[in-house]
């Protein structure tokens, strides 16, 4: 009797030593509690960033318990849960050093495209352009600062503030917020569908000696240009010198394979001219053409109604390939060129690449976007499809 009464005192008091223990104790002797009643979550006292977080965490309603551990990382330090939750706090955040590592064409990339799609008319300039790049953009004069979810970066050169997700920080300071250790960054290329726009076109190429100038220039002030292949011209390095175009972002068409006349062939003769080309480079590059350009601009209406892809002419034409001459092909564009325009020039003469090295920077001034034709076309609202031919001659 005396035995059984002696087990359960014991068991009473072994029961009521384990509900005290069951008491949630933090891992950090100074945390801060709070609780909806079944969730319970420990955070840094005196941050209310902090205390607004666990709030959000527990609203499922469910029975959790979160504790924290605290980090210091640089100027900042950040919590993270034992669940994989993860958060950081700001209110000490200083001036961030940014200290980007490959990530300068992004940064740049990024400015450019974001400057432009808020309709800032600086953007539009080539002086922007040439100050904006990767190589160009002092990295002193930013100001980088952490606010909520966002990086905001300062540039003093552009009085323009860029906000960026706060997966970004990684690769432009060196540290990891928020969970991400990696932004998967796409290049992104804004064109604005209200302001004008060209379509710069090159005949008779493949030929490295120009097409590697025009590549260049094109590229220094962030524009597009088509280039109209004969393909009869692609020798391997060739094939090579298209490859590096289409990487830079040009767009290629097919010129036939031996610069025929299309009007004076039967359809099936006609389309085996174009689509050899085609096929060609789809096969080498796994590049899918578009759209052709007739040689002499010699249209075969009858093919158009089958071939499935537009001819494309021109507005414009620079009358490069009878002048041979940097100043008149420069003028016979400056002189008719407006919007919606496509301009014919030829990737065969140094006249010619030394005349858009003129071109491409003042065009942008005069206000133009320089696009692909698909773009120029897609954007002015026709249906690449459906569409048989534009332009004349």
């Amino acid at each position: 009797m005396f035995l059984a009464r002696s087990f359960k005192i014991i068991a009473i008091i072994v029961f009521l030593i384990s509900l005290v223990s069951c008491k949630v104790k933090p891992d950090n002797e100074n945390a801060a509690e709070y609780t909806n009643g079944k969730c319970v979550a420990f955070y840094p006292p005196e941050s209310q960033k902090a205390l607004d977080h666990v709030k959000d965490l527990c609203k499922s309603g469910e029975e959790l318990i979160y504790d924290y551990r605290q980090s210091e990382a640089g100027d900042f330090y950040y919590i993270s849960y034992y669940d994989g939750h993860r958060f950081y706090i700001d209110e000490n955040t200083r001036d961030l050093k940014l200290e980007v590592n490959g990530g300068a064409e992004m940064l740049s990339d990024l400015l450019r495209y974001r400057m432009k799609k808020e309709g800032l008319d600086r953007a539009y300039t080539s002086k922007f352009w040439l100050a904006s790049d990767k190589d160009e953009l002092d990295l002193k004069d930013i100001d980088l600062r952490i606010e909520e979810d966002e990086l905001k970066l300062y540039f003093k050169q552009f009085a323009y503030t860029l906000e960026l997700p706060i997966g970004y920080a990684k690769m432009l300071t060196g540290y990891s917020l928020g969970g991400v250790d990696r932004y998967n960054y796409e290049k992104q290329v804004y064109i604005d569908p209200d302001r004008p726009m060209i379509a710069l076109t090159y005949d008779d190429g493949p030929y490295r000696p120009v097409d590697t100038i025009l590549y260049e220039t094109l590229e220094k002030y962030g524009a597009k240009a088509t280039f109209y292949s004969v393909g009869s011209r692609m020798t391997a390095d060739e094939l090579d010198n298209i490859a590096t175009g289409i990487e830079k972002g040009m767009e290629f068409g097919s010129h036939t394979e031996y610069h025929v006349s299309l009007s004076k062939q039967e359809v099936d003769e006609a389309c085996f001219a174009i689509m050899e080309t085609v096929d060609y480079v789809d096969e080498k590059l796994g590049y899918r053409m578009k759209t052709y350009r007739p040689p002499y601009g010699n249209r075969n209406h009858e093919l158009e109604d089958v071939i499935g892809m537009p001819a494309i002419l021109w507005t414009v034409d620079s009358r490069d390939w009878s002048n041979r001459d940097e100043d008149i092909t420069y003028q016979n564009v400056m002189e008719q060129v407006k919007d919606g325009d496509i301009i014919l020039m030829h990737s065969l003469y140094k006249s010619t690449a030394k005349a858009s090295q003129r071109l491409v920077p003042d065009l942008i001034d005069r206000g133009f976007q320089l696009v692909s034709v698909s773009e120029l076309l897609t954007y002015k609202g026709y249906d690449m499809t459906t569409l048989k031919a534009y332009g004349s001659n």
